[in-house]
């Protein structure tokens, strides 16, 4: 079968940011395939947003108003009960996509058998206008390469990834308790099943960052519980894939640790010193043998290459 754009779908998760709302529905109106449903979910949205809903009615845009307020997991769960399409893209409400994205991704699930998850890698953001992009995409054959491609600092976003909607919708729902505002990578790699991932390696997402952002404001996590979370499941899942993964993450163990702690869970540095959580990290297994030690010793560049020799991802021009 040869999937074109009538057989995608794209819901946007809008709330409160109109201005931004219009700018991310013309960029998927202007596509340069056509024939992708552009449905707005809006959950407890303010006037502004429906305004908007009503403008772009005369574009085909449809409009789904949910009274109550979802967050972006609520959404994600919406979505996975609604599609209808053959693929499913969930567009958050204030990034630029690539006129080509849609593109690009039909490109994929055309060309790549079993293939279940197909996402961007993630671009800085600015108003200018995209330069012209390329369409190599790293071909991750199974759950634990795609866990192995994350857990390893490849560049990916959560913002308009796009599902082939039969697995979605039989994937395990997001758990905020679990993972809190980290959830979305266990969902997309959970989405990804039996079958294989990709992501773009150009940056077809500009993903905007402004005040008011939940995932800027790090009072409310991810707790370091949280964080353990998300390595426990990158543990299980690489070790899963065979000696080559078991050792990538061996190496990369405490080097993603220290990432947590640094960039993510800001909220516990009022409560325990690096020292403290790098020991609970241990208890829970997360940390085995010498690879503090190496972590320590071994960084940068040069960790880089190493792993590299270990772990490089299938790459394809799509």
């Amino acid at each position: 079968m040869s999937y074109t754009a009538e057989d995608i779908e794209v819901f946007f998760f809008a709330h409160d940011r109109g201005e931004f709302l219009r700018q991310a529905l013309d960029c998927y109106l202007n596509q340069t395939v056509k024939g992708a449903r552009l449905v707005i979910l809006a959950n407890a949205p303010t006037e502004k947003v429906l305004q908007v809903a009503k403008e772009y009615a005369s574009k085909g845009v449809e409009l789904v108003h949910e009274p109550k307020p979802l967050n972006v997991y609520g959404c994600t769960q919406y979505c996975q009960e609604a599609a209808s399409r053959a693929i499913t893209v969930m567009a958050h409400d204030d990034d630029l996509i690539h006129p080509a994205y849609l593109e690009t991704i039909l490109k994929s699930y055309n060309q790549i058998p079993e293939l279940n998850v197909a996402i961007s890698a993630m671009g800085d953001w600015d108003e200018r206008l995209f330069s012209n992009c390329n369409t190599k995409a790293a071909v991750l054959q199974n759950i634990s390469e795609f866990s192995a491609y994350i857990f390893l600092g490849g560049s990916f976003t959560f913002s308009s990834a796009s599902y082939r909607t039969e697995t979605l919708k039989k994937a395990p729902k997001p758990n905020f308790e679990q993972y809190g505002k980290i959830q979305d990578v266990p969902f997309m790699l959970r989405a990804c099943m039996d079958g294989k991932a990709t992501v773009l390696q150009f940056p077809f997402i500009k993903y905007r960052i402004h005040s008011g952002q939940d995932c800027q404001t790090f009072s409310t996590g991810p707790t370091a519980e949280q964080w353990f979370e998300l390595d426990g499941l990158h543990k299980k899942l690489m070790n899963e894939g065979g000696s080559r993964l078991r050792l990538a993450w061996k190496l990369n163990a405490y080097h993603r640790l220290r990432i947590g702690w640094r960039d993510w869970c800001l909220c516990e540095h009022g409560k325990m010193k690096f020292s403290e959580y790098i020991a609970h990290a241990r208890g829970k297994g997360l940390l085995e043998n010498w690879a503090d030690v190496f972590g320590f010793i071994v960084r940068g560049a040069t960790r880089q290459r190493l792993l590299k020799v270990i772990f490089t991802p299938q790459k394809m021009i799509l």
